[in-house]
């Protein structure tokens, strides 16, 4: 079997145990960036992050043979790789930054490693929406400075000098939290997302509204805030407040007008007004306008082009896949919740979690290997810790967004 007729993780695992080095080389090409993103932030830097990287990808070659189905080479190289890298850091603690000449703070507890890593983080979290974006891009999805000038349509010299400005910033931070403490506000990272599967339940929800960021309730004057987390990292990337304005016709049919205003966000996201009708199927995208003066655009939608079903349950069908769970978010226990799995067709699925009151409380989005190549995401540095397994296909979280409040 040659190397391009290799194409899954088992195939290549199978060819690599039979001596094959080229499969190996594969393995290790698909797993390794990913695991030097979460190295750098472990380790403090990239040389030390690179040689540990180097030996665990070696003892993993060495003890190939016994690595066992259900395969998972990248989870079980990453394994190493940190049980290294702590061994490295008890023996000779060193500061922490994000990358090389970065954010740097005090030597920490060796029994509270982890530490390092979540002060950089909230530090990061904790610059401004421009700053932030920059920084996250560059730090935590490995995108070169030019690609981030690209992906935020600005010069390469602000990219830099946004750069130069960050490090500063977050060295303060994180030297300010070492010695005082780390306190919760901002909340720019993601809260702690509890999710556990409750197999023999079975759950039917009649939603209030479509799922477009959340289950907004079409109800005049209704309104609601969610905040957009993306990875790795878990970093605030937008803060989305929907409301609900009116009561409208358009095209001959009764819509609720629904404004959506972000913030948070680089670069900036024009404001859009949705509009919906119900139906006895569900709920009907009608018109969608966004607001920016530089490109106003707005498309309508046929009838029954874009419906949100406004039951689900529990089970699985062409559309979704839906099992109960017990959701918990920060200090927010939400209790049983229908989580509804969709989209999986275009290799980007979503998860969408909805009380039995029908409130969509968190949607998830996650990107699978095959997907499309997009800006937004690198497959590989998403964390592999947060995979879903669905119809053989491994897919990773690529943000999270919650509910803050409704009212």
């Amino acid at each position: 079997m040659t190397r391009t007729e290799i194409k899954s993780e088992r195939e290549l695992v199978a060819a690599a145990q039979a001596g094959d080095l080229s499969a190996f080389n594969e393995l290790a090409k698909r797993c390794r960036a990913g695991i030097l993103i979460e190295l750098i932030g472990l380790t403090g830097n990239s040389h030390d992050a690179e040689d540990v990287v180097q030996e665990a990808l070696l003892r993993s070659f060495l003890k190939l043979s016994t690595l066992k189905e259900p395969y998972n080479f990248g989870g079980w190289v990453r394994l190493i790789a940190r049980n290294i890298a702590r061994n490295r850091l008890l023996r000779e603690p060193k500061f922490v930054q994000l990358t090389e000449d970065s954010v740097q703070s005090p030597a920490l507890s060796n029994d509270d490693i982890s530490l390092k890593t979540e002060l950089a983080l909230l530090a990061l979290s904790r610059l401004s929406s421009k700053l932030r974006e920059t920084s996250r891009l560059t730090y935590l999805s490995s995108y070169s400075q030019k690609q981030v000038a690209t992906r935020l349509g600005i010069p390469l010299g602000t990219v830099k000098r946004r750069l130069w400005e960050s490090r500063i910033k977050m060295r303060k931070e994180v030297l300010s939290m070492s010695r005082t403490g780390i306190t919760p506000e901002p909340v720019n990272t993601v809260p702690v997302i509890k999710v556990k599967e409750l197999p023999k339940k079975t759950m039917t929800v009649q939603t209030t509204g479509p799922g477009l960021y959340f289950g907004t309730t079409l109800k005049e004057g209704f309104e609601e805030t969610c905040r957009f987390f993306d990875y790795p990292g878990g970093i605030l990337t937008q803060t989305a407040h929907t409301q609900v304005v009116r009561k409208v016709e358009i095209l001959g049919r009764a819509c609720f007008e629904v404004l959506i205003e972000h913030s948070d966000c680089e670069p900036h996201i024009p404001n859009v007004l949705q509009y919906f009708t119900r139906t006895e199927n569900g709920f009907d995208w009608v018109m969608m306008t966004n607001a920016d003066e530089a490109y106003p655009h707005t498309r309508f939608f046929k009838e029954g082009e874009e419906l949100f079903p406004s039951t689900y349950s529990t089970g699985e069908c062409d559309e979704y896949s839906a099992s109960v769970v017990n959701l918990t978010i920060g200090d927010i226990n939400y209790g049983k919740c229908l989580a509804v799995f969709w989209s999986w067709q275009n290799g980007t699925p979503a998860e969408s979690f909805f009380t039995l009151a029908g409130r969509q409380v968190l949607h998830r989005r996650y990107a699978g290997q095959n997907a499309p190549k997009s800006q937004n995401y690198r497959y590989k540095n998403l964390p592999e810790e947060s995979r879903k397994m669905f119809k053989g296909t491994e897919y990773r979280l690529w943000y999270d967004t919650v509910l803050i409040e409704s009212k």
